[in-house]
């Protein structure tokens, strides 16, 4: 069963801004990288004049720490 969880329920979170076609990159990363519980959620879609704004969820501040300093 999966159960939804709000941002709220996290720990830490991260915003990132990525151009077209880099979500797939940050995606791929967290589900390798990535120990504990985490999610992300589209602010607003990236188009060719504008990066996409996303918030990542985490609730292990060890994630979040290795997070931010990859991917800011």
């Amino acid at each position: 069963l999966f159960e939804t969880r709000n941002g709220d329920s996290f720990s830490h979170a991260r915003e990132i801004h990525k151009p077209f076609g880099e979500l797939d990159r940050v995606l791929a990363w967290c589900k390798t990288e990535l120990l504990d519980e985490w999610r992300w959620q589209l602010v607003s879609g990236s188009t060719d004049q504008r990066p996409g704004r996303y918030v990542f969820y985490f609730d292990s501040e060890r994630d979040h720490f290795a997070f931010t300093l990859y991917w800011q």
